[in-house]
């Protein structure tokens, strides 16, 4: 009778801590957040950098053991290495993570209002620091409370929490250390060869140099057929039919556009504006064209002419199909794009082919072929590599390495204690 009279009189903030406490702690830290985030005028929160991100994930580890081993009977650490923490923990962290999913990041158009809060760029917000720490703090808790005393049996669950720990610290700790930096590079042209060392981060506008210099020898792309659509000149925008993909323009192509039969009588892959045609060429900034004719299948009116996709010397050209509709040809879509380059080290060059999604790893940096001069298309003289350097990734990886070490250890080795 005494002991539920007890549980009746007890009141909010009176320990043991349980959930309406924990989650109250989680009100409170993302109201701190969000008052961080507005007195820094919305900038977010500075990242750590080297050798400070080394000091912090080397100190805050030992402050916990520290902490732990010394205190470990108060109730504030009791509550922290319990379970309503840890939910509390896991709950702040997920919903900034599905803030940061649900919310249009580094969009300048976003309310301003959202910009202040740094609901726009949570991924180095007070909210998303704060969430990590408090999700850190309360899992190394949890961890050293489950160590003691140390058996084999926690040796799944203590490999789990140690990886899940490090994963996170490093994601943390390691993204001040992560630069991506755009080189753009030229083609050689009347006998100079440019070699470009500077690369200037997108993000700040600050420029670095790197620790060699990159040479571009020669830029390939090839791109598929232009596609065929119909423009609704109203919007600007293309017509769709639920079930049905934009067709490739080849010679003799019969298609169905939205009523339109649709066929193609000629096709140029490089041609230029003479007079009412188009002529083949093979000069630069030729672009495709097709001499196309249309029937609508329910009116029966046909129409012809040509259209082309144009380009930076040849205009672009539509074809009329009624009061607000126009048969299209869309921009050439790259197929395929590489960069013939040379590594230049001091006495040591490095020729090699830079493909999209093949990077190139050389003295920690790995470099990717990004982009190139659109507007020149496939005459592009430009070549953009991006060269990333994240000197935290193989402390991520040893985080992944323990959490698979440890969700082994409890399916196989487990299952043998068990036994």
């Amino acid at each position: 009778m005494n002991t539920q009279n007890n549980k009746q009189k007890r009141k909010t903030w009176d320990h043991p801590w349980r959930y309406r406490e924990s989650f109250l702690v989680v009100l409170e830290l993302i109201f701190l957040g969000l008052i961080f985030e507005v007195l820094t005028g919305g900038r977010g929160a500075p990242l750590l950098k080297w050798p400070v991100n080394i000091m912090v994930g080397v100190g805050l580890p030992l402050l916990l053991l520290i902490l732990y081993y010394r205190f470990k009977n108060r109730p504030i650490i009791k509550w922290l290495s319990s379970v309503p923490a840890a939910i509390s923990a896991i709950s702040f962290f997920a919903l900034v993570v599905l803030l940061l999913g649900f919310i249009p990041q580094d969009d300048t158009s976003v309310n301003r209002y959202l910009r202040l809060l740094g609901l726009t760029h949570m991924k180095n917000s007070w909210l998303m620091m704060i969430s990590g720490l408090y999700f850190l703090v309360t899992l190394g808790f949890v961890a050293l409370r489950r160590a003691t005393p140390f058996s084999r049996k926690n040796l799944g669950f203590l490999l789990n929490h140690a990886g899940l720990w490090i994963t996170i610290a490093a994601g943390y700790l390691g993204a001040g250390d992560l630069m991506r930096l755009n080189l753009t590079l030229l083609e050689p042209h009347g006998g100079m060869n440019q070699t470009v060392s500077q690369a200037v981060n997108k993000r700040t506008g600050e420029t670095y140099t790197l620790p060699f210099s990159v040479r571009l020898e020669d830029f390939n792309i090839e791109h598929y057929n232009p596609k065929l659509a119909i423009l609704d000149g109203r919007t600007g925008k293309l017509l769709f039919e639920d079930d049905k993909s934009m067709p490739l323009i080849e010679e003799e192509l019969k298609a169905t556009l939205l009523n339109w039969d649709i066929e193609v009588l000629e096709y140029e892959p490089e041609a230029f504006r003479a007079d009412d045609r188009y002529v083949h060429g093979d000069s630069m900034g030729n672009a495709p064209a097709a001499y196309v004719k249309a029937m609508n299948g329910i009116s029966g009116e046909v129409r012809e002419g040509w259209i082309s996709s144009g380009s930076f010397r040849v205009m672009y050209q539509h074809m009329p199909l009624d009061n607000h509709r126009f048969l299209v040809m869309t921009n050439p879509e790259p197929e395929k794009y590489s960069s013939d380059i040379v590594i230049e080290d001091g006495e040591v060059e490095l020729p090699l082919t830079l493909e999209v999604n093949k990077p190139f790893k050389y003295r920690g940096w790995k470099l990717y072929q990004l982009s190139y001069d659109e507007r020149m298309g496939k005459w592009s003289r430009v070549s953009v590599i991006e060269a990333v350097r994240d000197p935290w990734l193989p402390v991520v990886y040893t985080g992944i390495f323990l959490l698979l070490a440890g969700a082994l250890y409890l399916f196989w080795i487990g299952q043998d204690i068990k036994e």
